[in-house]
């Protein structure tokens, strides 16, 4: 009898270590209790059961997503004083079978703090605990209109949200959600975001630096409020010199760019591998011919001026560079919006892009142009802008020894055509980080970037596409295996798979000269791991652009 008893005494303990807290609570209000918020106040819980819940595709951004069951949690919280009613919502695997232990903060992008089902419904398909917030404002993506109160005054409060306040509320709320729900704590705690949601994993890393395990920031926009003045610099060149330059003609200058530049990594694939060693002038091309709308256009030297100037960046009248440039070889479209007319002429349009300055700035003053603005206009909204907002919305504060002292890791990416976002931002402030905690290795003990060359902005374009890097991410925390590459891939015009090992900054591709060129093991990584000279202390990122 003695034996048989130790063994059923040995499968119930190895039932209750297999089975700890295989239940989840009911997925009803009245099993939650309100999370503790600093500073906010918890103003209704409402509970529902989702199942064979779909997400629809989003082109480009969204593959679609079928079949979730979860419990979806929202909370609506406000902070006294300042008259905010802010949604966080938290979608929680429906059994304790389909739950990876772990818990996941999303990012939003443009003007929107979050992107609620978008980043929710991606995070609960691969096993997550999830949250996201509107900020207390609509989700637009383009417009920032939740800005200004009725009297158009600057809502400040709901900047706040946006800027960080609410990203730190929806981690408080979802990692307790996620414990109620399940009865423990999440083994990891992550943060998930591209753009905005860039910005937003990097101003957490800064100001709250114990509140995940690791950070996922690709493409961030790191001086948001500059970000976006840098915009309106395409059309103030044009203008002031009065030469306008069509989409059709700086798209004829990227692909002379690449066709120049491409093979400097070793192999043409369509990809400039190291657009900092890329030294296309725009100015060589003068006398050249090409056809735009039916019309055959001789390069001038002024038309090769303004794509030079153009992709010099924001620069002062005195020759101070304010913010990095797009490199050459990235699509300007985004920002230019000229046509090329049947007589040759060409007409400058409003891009459409100025919604920071006509909407905060000049609260949707009547008089604004941005097809006008003057030079002095210009450099009057860039001061106002950095002065008065760069506070609150930016995220480039190098100091990250917090973060660095609490074990987390923050691992970003950028495309290095990024179109939006000049992947040079990424790279300067990763060089002032060094500056700030001891050089490249010992910054590359918690953070970690890598640069994805002909990737436009969050994805797209020619280049590879980063696979999997929040699944790198955890394998770094979890097990403590720091990634030197990242493995990305993509398909090229004849539907062919393209992969690559992405390089660890400051290093770059090179093709060895053997092997299929659309596979990764062709490919290493050169440059040095050599800590550079550590610069002299109080320089600034805007004084060294």
């Amino acid at each position: 009898m003695f034996l048989p008893f130790l063994l059923l005494q040995l499968c119930a303990t190895v039932a209750a270590a297999t089975n700890d807290n295989p239940k989840t609570v009911p997925c009803e209000a009245s099993s939650f209790t309100n999370p503790v918020v600093p500073g906010a106040e918890v103003l209704s819980i409402k509970a529902e059961e989702r199942r064979n819940f779909d997400i629809p595709a989003v082109p480009g951004l969204l593959e679609p997503v079928s079949d979730l069951n979860f419990c979806d949690v929202q909370i609506y919280l406000t902070h006294p004083g300042a008259n905010d009613k802010v949604l966080v919502e938290t979608w929680l695997p429906l059994t304790r079978g389909l739950w990876n232990d772990r818990f996941q903060a999303t990012g939003g992008g443009g003007w929107a703090t979050g992107m609620l089902d978008l980043s929710l419904g991606p995070a609960v398909a691969a096993g997550y605990a999830a949250s996201s917030t509107d900020g207390g404002h609509s989700v637009d993506y383009f417009s920032a209109d939740w800005t200004l109160n009725e009297d158009k005054s600057v809502n400040w409060d709901l900047l706040q949200n946006f800027g960080t306040r609410s990203l730190a509320d929806m981690i408080h709320v979802g990692k307790s959600l996620t414990e109620q729900y399940y009865r423990q704590k999440p083994r990891y705690s992550y943060w998930n975001g591209c753009s905005q949601g860039g910005r937003q994993g990097y101003a957490i890393a800064q100001r709250y630096p114990d509140m995940l395990d690791g950070v996922l920031a690709a493409a961030p926009a790191l001086r948001f409020p500059a970000l976006t003045m840098s915009f309106l610099w395409p059309n103030l060149v044009m203008k002031e010199t009065g030469t306008v330059v069509s989409n059709c003609e700086f798209n004829w200058f990227a692909a002379k760019a690449l066709e120049e530049c491409d093979i400097m990594d070793g192999a043409k694939d369509g990809v400039i591998g190291n657009p900092e060693t890329c030294t296309f002038d725009p100015r060589s091309l003068v006398g050249q011919k090409l056809e735009c709308s039916g019309i055959e256009i001789e390069v001038t030297e002024a038309v090769a001026d303004v794509v030079r100037k153009v992709h010099e960046g924001p620069t002062t009248p005195y020759g101070s560079k304010v913010f990095p440039s797009l490199t050459y070889g990235t699509s300007l479209s985004t920002f230019v919006n000229a046509t090329t007319n049947p007589d040759g002429t060409r007409t400058l349009n409003d891009p459409g892009l100025d919604v920071f300055a006509r909407t905060i700035l000049l609260r949707k003053s009547d008089k604004y142009n941005v097809t006008k603005l003057t030079t002095t206009e210009f450099w009057s909204l860039w001061a106002q802008t950095d002065e008065e907002y760069g506070w609150i919305m930016d995220g480039d504060n190098p100091e990250l020894s917090a973060f660095r002292d609490a074990g987390a890791k923050l691992l970003s990416w950028h495309g290095t055509i990024d179109d939006i976002i000049p992947h040079k931002t990424t790279n300067k402030y990763r060089q002032r980080v060094e500056r700030e905690l001891g050089g490249a290795k010992a910054v590359d003990e918690f953070y970690r970037l890598f640069l994805a060359p002909g990737v436009k902005h969050c994805g797209f374009g020619d280049g590879a596409v980063p696979k999997d890097p929040l699944e790198t991410l955890r394998d770094w925390v979890e097990k403590g295996e720091a990634p030197d590459t990242l493995a990305a891939e993509t398909r090229n015009e004849a539907g062919e798979l393209v992969t690559r090992n992405l390089c660890r900054y400051p290093r770059t591709p090179k093709y060895l000269g053997t092997g299929d060129v659309n596979k990764a093991s062709s490919w290493g990584c050169v440059g040095t791991d050599e800590e550079e000279e550590v610069s002299k202390p109080g320089k600034t990122f805007r004084d060294e652009l």
